[in-house]
């Protein structure tokens, strides 16, 4: 019995502290976030998006600006758009931005991108991109944002719950739990972090939490921010070497859950915002090793079938950048990501008329 009671006495002292400590100093952060030395004092990008509950804390980028000029463009995608090796300024993003809009405090273009994005995720990022009613959402992909998928329950051909796509981060216990019938191997990171932090609420803001001691100490020295990706900013200055062992994937669409592009352009359609697609560069010499010939002819013609019914407008620039220009298989030298930007906002100049 008094084993029992001292469980008692444990599940009450956790709750208490959780709604007398931890949830009220997670609020505070939520919405104050942004008054201390961080990098997400004003971030331009929304980094470790994918590990903290939402966007919508004020020290977010888009948070700041939006709504400021319009007409207002949110971009979504992985590391290609996020772009973590240059300054926002300099990143597709940026440069989008600055071709469209001239040269301006207030940005109209914002990065959404995050690295690692996968299609059957990508919709709770829409969703959140929509919040902000934007007039156009752009979505990058590539060969890489459809791997094959594990799920724990249902098979590639079926659902095992309604909108399996579809999961929720920055939600209540309830969606955390929900997410559990959408799990599989590419979004099991977030599943996890999400129910951990409902479950223990201690948890939530802990990557906040540490990047505003990095803060405060930087401060107390005198030093610069360091940012998550600044390693990155010396790889710009050489080529990497390539060590992956490639092979000729052959093109699968039944692994792949394309399904999910209809769910995305439904859903942005529904909402009364244009989308538009483009197909990210990828290195040609290592696309004629890692991929069986003509599979982004394959994969743009999928693109397209899932796409027409709600008239999304296709970018295609796969093989639109020299493979001098690249610092891997898909990321980019600042030079690309000009080829890139010019070519992208010509294509947007065009759908905005």
């Amino acid at each position: 019995m008094k084993r029992f009671s001292l469980v008692y006495k444990i599940i009450f002292i956790y709750i208490t502290l959780n709604l007398l400590v931890f949830v009220p100093i997670n609020k505070y952060f939520y919405s104050n976030v942004h008054r201390y030395h961080s990098i997400f004092n004003d971030a331009s990008r929304l980094f470790k998006y994918d590990t903290v509950p939402d966007v919508s804390m004020a020290g977010h980028f888009i948070n700041r600006y939006i709504g400021q000029r319009e007409p207002s463009i949110i971009m979504v995608g992985d590391s290609t758009v996020e772009d973590f090796y240059v300054p926002y300024d300099k990143s597709i993003a940026g440069l989008v931005d600055k071709s469209l809009f001239g040269p301006s405090l207030s940005p109209s273009v914002f990065n959404f991108g995050s690295s690692g994005t996968k299609s059957v995720y990508v919709l709770e990022r829409i969703k959140k991109a929509c919040e902000y009613n934007p007039d156009m959402i752009v979505w990058q992909m590539g060969a890489g944002s459809y791997p094959e998928v594990d799920w724990v329950f249902g098979s590639n051909n079926s659902s095992p719950v309604k909108a399996r796509y579809d999961i929720s981060l920055g939600g209540n216990l309830l969606g955390a739990y929900e997410n559990i019938l959408k799990l599989n191997d590419q979004n099991v990171p977030f599943i996890a972090a999400e129910l951990r932090g409902n479950l223990a609420p201690v948890f939530r803001f802990l990557p906040y939490y540490q990047e505003l001691w990095k803060g405060y100490q930087a401060g107390q020295k005198g030093i610069p921010l360091k940012y998550p990706n600044d390693r990155h900013l010396k790889v710009q200055l050489g080529d990497v070497k390539i060590t992956e062992q490639f092979h000729h994937i052959p093109f699968d669409e039944s692994n792949k859950n394309f399904d999910v592009i209809e769910d995305v352009a439904a859903y942005v359609s529904s909402k009364g915002i244009q989308l538009v697609i483009y197909i990210a560069p990828i290195n040609q010499s290592i696309l004629a090793q890692k991929y069986e010939a003509g599979y982004y002819d394959k994969l743009l013609s999928v693109v397209e079938r899932y796409t027409s019914p709600y008239g999304v407008p296709i970018l295609n620039l796969y093989d639109a950048v020299p493979d001098a220009l690249f610092i891997d298989g898909g990321h980019l030298k600042e030079q690309g990501d000009s080829i890139v930007a010019e070519k992208l906002a010509a294509f947007l100049k065009k759908e905005m008329e």
